[in-house]
């Protein structure tokens, strides 16, 4: 996830902000697999539309905060998601720091914005918004849900899908997991109390979140794509934890007992 996708004559391209996008083809697919109802083309075509807006703000979050620290950021859109490109080497802890959670921020502050238009125009009240994020988030379902409105449907359904992305999908990418930006941001904080083991610390952490999670959705929900987003996320993080391992051989020759240290 961290590796850029190469680039390709059907990219779209564009600046917006001071920061040039490239958007590769391959998270139209995704977005489009992701979003795929009973082969209904427009309710598709909706959520990628919805997906690529959140997205799209979730990177800007990033990028835009990495501005304010004197950076020149790009953003590209690919794959499940997007990355940011920052010189984080230029940046201290707390500003790194920033730049990472102001992506998860963006959106809730999207959704927030989201909620307080549509209080304006359909008069949805603030028992409903809780009523429908607890809903979206898995709390179980409530007495008041925006779900139960009769109106415009597009109104609905644009609601509940971009709630659904900037909120659920923000908690997700907060969990202390390497790549998420839970987990980056992990890493930043341990490696700044650790230096030497910071590292280690933070995919020892992802591999045992995302591992538990992958289980624990296996024995309840049995959501297949949840139980392959996090088992791939516990795959690399054990991955990164074999690469560190070698890397601690290499320059500390054959010490067997080199996790202990």
């Amino acid at each position: 996830m961290m590796i850029a996708a190469p680039e390709t004559q059907f990219d779209l391209r564009f600046r917006a902000l001071g920061i040039p996008v490239r958007v590769h083809p391959f998270f139209w697919l995704t977005a489009a697999m992701l979003g795929w109802r009973d082969q209904d083309l427009p309710l598709v075509a909706h959520w990628i539309a919805c997906t690529f807006v959140s997205i799209l703000i979730h990177e800007y979050g990033h990028g835009l905060m990495s501005r304010a620290f004197r950076d020149s950021p790009s953003i590209l859109l690919w794959g499940m998601g997007g990355l940011c490109f920052t010189h984080d080497d230029r940046q201290s802890t707390r500003e790194r720091l920033l730049v990472i959670l102001a992506g998860p921020g963006a959106g809730f502050l999207f959704a927030l914005v989201i909620m307080i238009v549509t209080s304006i125009v359909w008069g949805v009240t603030p028992a409903e918004h809780l009523g429908t994020v607890k809903e979206l988030i898995g709390l179980g379902s409530t007495d008041f849900s925006i779900r139960d409105r009769t109106g415009p449907g597009w109104i609905a359904v644009t609601y509940v899908t971009l709630i659904y992305i900037n909120i659920r999908w923000g908690l997700v990418n907060l969990l202390p997991i390497w790549p998420l930006d839970g987990g980056q941001a992990a890493q930043i904080v341990l490696t700044h109390f650790n230096r030497r083991n910071g590292r280690r610390w933070s995919h020892i952490l992802g591999l045992l979140v995302s591992g538990s999670l992958a289980i624990l959705v296996l024995l309840n929900s049995g959501s297949i794509f949840y139980i392959i987003f996090f088992g791939l996320f516990a795959v690399t993080n054990y991955q990164m934890l074999q690469a560190l391992h070698q890397q601690q051989l290499w320059n500390n020759g054959s010490d067997e007992n080199w996790w202990r240290r």
